[in-house]
């Protein structure tokens, strides 16, 4: 029977339209002097991405000419799209998203100029200034003779044709000069490893700058003992970085002819994959070496320059980039009530500092908002099971005493990447509504060191599944969520845990956003990036072959008990649209519900605003109709 409370109607729920004009993007968190820079998206610029400035004491403004949009195709993902750089004053260099191009402008100027014209299959990404000389560092990626080749070059300020720094490598990033000009470091790592698997940083100098010349490489740190990245020097040229030691990634040193130093925590873990090229984990300079830290399913932001962690009292509850402007500490990330913010510290620990949000802001309060606890629990054979709970809102009533609300599994992307703690407009529009919502760090997640991460290796679709159920019958039995009403989603790889979901037999529906439904032909089609990533979670082709075909869940539809929400666009190159509709008419061919939802125009990760409006809508009411029944009363 219908339960009696009003799902969907509470006064103080977040709508759908304003949890889809909250979806801010943000990345590139650059500084130059005092002022501070990043690119940002909304939802109502349909999909174009800008450049804002934030000078120390005034108000952010958009300073990217016309309709430019900025974005980079390497890696597919991208990132890395901007650099800022002093060229006879302030000088933005992007990659122009419609054509690759890399372009210049300054603030005020009507259009942008071309520094490097666009060629066929070309991309350029993870940009960096070049300190005290007129280069712009950037990753190349092209496709030559039905193979794509990477190499780190430089291009000119001054147009004067790029040159080839290094190649011999499948990737490269975080190629970055030393501040005197004498040194260069990057990161490299071939087939078929990812970058968390087994990257390596290096280091050469530079002996003759004019034409960026390279003496003989030093290899640092990595490979398939233990990777390493995010490489940058300290202002002394030392070099740091951070590598896998023992199981945990954490910050390091390295002087030249000297040993590795290791800095920060033991047990914790510093940084993320590196999906994205671009993004900043640690920082260093002024007797500071800042680094993003995870500890428990949380962010914090440490030095830990002196070998010690000062932690910082921040706004922000996820950090995904960081800067230092004139000494100040700036950080860019979600807070609890927003999805995203940049904010700068004077003096740190000293409390003195100030906080730009972006988006609108929820008009949910303080006591609306569900904050994050981080809950690790106890699978049957004794694993642990890390996660994030939210409850529902504090202010509303969820039903008769002793009923636990229904309860939604999130399954995040990757699918080595993790749930972070932080405003999520999504999982608010879910608690503000009744609804709990748990954000599953499943086998395979990142921040809790390199033996959980590895449990995934050759068990994608088992392991992954096989938490996400314990995870929902362990916090059932605690009272926190009914483990009889829950429903499990996820987006790209996290489509395909949700979609396996449903065969378990634990869930009354899956939510796939642009999931993975045909572990074969994704192998097929997939871009080079990630080619060979199914080797290590599933196994190599053509021996593995049935077990491809055992996973998919395309090939499970006959074991899918729950309903099928699929949201798909139709421009996806990572995810094509062929996966959603595949998975549809299988699970028509069995008589099972399913709803297919297509946009047009969209990539793999929605943008525009009519389609996350359309989007919530659907997956709103999807839980309405397959959560909102009576349920047994439970003892809390």
């Amino acid at each position: 029977m219908p339960i009696t409370l009003p799902y969907g109607r509470w006064p103080s729920a977040l709508s759908p339209t304003l949890a889809a004009q909250m979806k801010v993007s943000a990345s590139n968190l650059r500084s130059l002097g005092s002022d501070l820079f990043w690119i940002e998206g909304r939802p109502e610029l349909g999909g174009r991405r800008v450049v804002v400035r934030w000078s120390d004491g005034g108000t952010p403004e958009i300073i990217s000419p016309g309709d430019l949009s900025l974005s980079s195709r390497v890696h597919e993902y991208g990132g890395g799209e901007m650099a800022v750089v002093d060229h006879d004053g302030l000088l933005v260099v992007g990659v122009r998203a419609s054509d690759q191009a890399l372009v210049a402008f300054r603030p005020g100027d009507r259009a942008e100029a071309v520094l490097c014209a666009p060629t066929a299959g070309r991309a350029l990404g993870d940009l960096a200034p070049v300190p005290g000389a007129p280069w712009v560092l950037a990753v190349s990626e092209e496709g030559v003779g039905g193979r794509t080749e990477r190499s780190v070059v430089a291009v000119s300020l001054n147009h004067q044709p790029p040159i080839t720094i290094r190649e011999g490598r499948d990737f490269f990033a975080g190629a970055k000069v030393a501040p005197g000009g004498d040194a260069l470091v990057w990161s490299c790592w071939d087939h078929p490893a990812m970058p968390w698997e087994a990257s390596e940083v290096w280091w050469a100098p530079v002996v003759d700058e004019a034409s960026m010349t390279l003496g003989e490489p030093i290899k640092l740190a990595g490979g398939p003992d233990g990777p390493a990245g995010y490489p940058a020097f300290d202002d002394d040229g030392s070099v740091v970085m951070i590598a896998e030691i023992e199981g945990w990634a954490r910050p390091v040193r390295w002087r030249l002819g000297g040993p590795l130093e290791r800095l920060g925590d033991e047990g914790v873990e510093f940084g993320c994959p590196l999906w994205v090229l671009g993004e900043v984990q640690l920082v260093a300079g002024g007797g500071r070496l800042v680094a993003v830290e995870h500890r428990d399913g949380l962010t914090r932001v440490v030095d830990v320059g002196d070998g010690s962690s000062l932690t910082l009292d921040l706004e922000a509850t996820a950090v995904s980039g960081l800067a230092l402007a004139s000494g100040d500490v700036a950080w860019l990330g979600p807070t609890p009530t927003r999805l995203g913010a940049v904010a700068r510290m004077r003096r740190w620990g000293a409390g003195e500092r100030t906080v730009i949000p972006l988006g609108p802001r929820s008009p949910l309060d303080d006591r609306d908002v569900s904050l994050p606890v981080a809950v690790a629990a106890e699978g049957g054979d004794g694993r642990r099971i890390h996660g994030l709970l939210y409850r529902p809102s504090s202010n509303i009533a969820t039903g008769p005493e002793g009923v636990a609300p229904p309860v939604v599994v999130f399954c995040h992307g990757g699918p080595t990447g993790q749930a972070r703690a932080g405003f999520d407009a999504t999982i608010q529009l879910l608690t503000s509504r009744g609804f709990a919502v748990v954000a599953a760090n499943y086998a395979g997640s990142t921040g809790y060191g390199a033996a959980y991460r590895h449990r995934l290796d050759g068990a994608w679709g088992i392991a992954d599944v096989a938490d996400c159920v314990d995870l929902v019958a362990w916090l059932g039995a605690l009272g926190e969520v009914d483990p009889d009403r829950a429903a499990i989603r996820g987006s790209s790889a996290g489509g395909f845990t949700a979609l396996l979901g449903v065969t378990t037999g634990a869930f009354r529906g899956a939510v796939s956003w642009y999931g993975v439904a045909n572990l074969l032909t994704l192998a097929e089609s997939t871009h080079d990036f990630e080619s060979h990533y199914l080797d290590t979670l599933v196994g190599p082709l053509p021996s593995a072959v049935g077990r491809y075909v055992e996973r998919s869940p395309v090939s499970r539809a006959e074991e899918m008990t729950g309903a099928v929400l699929l949201l798909q666009g139709l421009d996806d190159p990572v995810v094509p649209p062929e996966q959603a509709e595949t998975m549809a008419a299988a699970l028509r061919a069995r008589g099972q519900e399913v709803e297919l939802i297509t946009f047009e125009g969209e990539s793999h990760g929605f943008r525009r605003l009519e389609t996350l409006v359309a989007a919530f809508d659907a997956e709103i009411a999807f839980y309405e109709r397959h959560l909102c029944h009576e349920a047994p009363v439970r003892g809390r």
